[in-house]
């Protein structure tokens, strides 16, 4: 392990290294004391009977066992194994797609209502560009090109792509963001500093909102701040833009994976067809 944890950072992202070892210690009980020959397919089989037992989703249990079989690739390159046998077993878990579910945009208000300092303009970021989470917080000052009006975000390995900004008007949006002098960030908190653990963080604001919901009488449905991509895609889509440009905008790796937004039932079969031939761009349709 001492080994592994030397070598995977230099196949990862620091990022990627966290969530490894928080599986690893999910999965502590099946391997702690084992060699490594003694982790075979029936003790892969029985981690997976186990964890969905606990009432673990497939797609955790498969995340934590590609650390697991991070470890074992490991022992492979240092001649310690011959074979992964995680693997296998890994590939036979099936994963199924999460439906997407659009935020209504009350419920999008309650919560910008209820949110602190530059998480409002993060929400409203979101549903204007598509960009994930961590390519907003990563996002800098100088990565904004004002005279193309477009933004070059960083996403999944580091890989970059320019995104326009007049449609939805998000350039106006990401221009009047306020910046905090000596900070390269554009969006930040305190004393210029990044946004570290957000994901909590939001999910902290939505159960807040939640809360006050219920105790108000109101209805509130609560989203995930991915759901704002879900929510960018949608609409893009339904003015009649074109689907290929969506998927460069998503920074998707091909087009299949895009067209799922023409199978999540919020689109007509008019605004399917238009969204294959769709050449709406540059507009400022909300």
């Amino acid at each position: 392990m001492e080994g592994w944890a030397t070598w995977i950072e230099r196949q990862v992202r620091p990022k990627t290294v966290q969530r490894y070892a928080c599986s690893l210690d999910q999965m502590r009980e099946f391997v702690e004391g084992k060699r490594l020959d003694e982790i075979t397919g029936q003790l892969v089989a029985e981690m997976i009977r186990a964890r969905r037992a606990d009432g673990v989703s497939n797609a955790t249990i498969k995340r934590d066992l590609v650390a697991v079989s991070s470890v074992l690739n490991y022992a492979i390159d240092e001649g310690w194994l011959e074979s992964n046998p995680v693997l296998a077993r890994m590939q036979r878990i099936e994963e199924r797609p999460r439906p997407i579910l659009l935020p209504r945009s009350e419920d999008i208000a309650l919560v910008i209502e209820r949110a602190p300092g530059m998480v409002k303009e993060l929400v409203r970021c979101a549903m204007r560009t598509g960009a994930r989470q961590d390519e907003l917080l990563r996002a800098r000052r100088d990565d904004l090109d004002h005279d193309r009006r477009q933004i070059t975000l960083t996403g999944k390995r580091d890989k970059r792509r320019t995104v326009a900004l007049d449609p939805f008007e998000a350039y106006e949006l990401l221009r009047a963001l306020p910046a905090y002098v000596g900070s390269p960030f554009l969006f930040w908190h305190s004393a210029g500093e990044s946004y570290k653990n957000f994901s909590s963080q939001f999910a902290a604001i939505v159960a807040r909102t939640a809360k006050w919901a219920k105790e108000h009488g109101v209805d509130f449905r609560p989203f995930r701040f991915h759901d704002l991509r879900h929510w960018h895609a949608v609409y893009w889509l339904k003015a009649g833009r074109s689907i290929y440009e969506l998927q460069h905008r998503l920074g998707h790796s091909s087009v299949k994976v895009t067209e799922m937004y023409l199978r999540c039932g919020y689109l007509t079969f008019e605004e399917q067809e238009a969204a294959k031939v769709g050449t709406k761009t540059g507009t400022s349709d909300r």
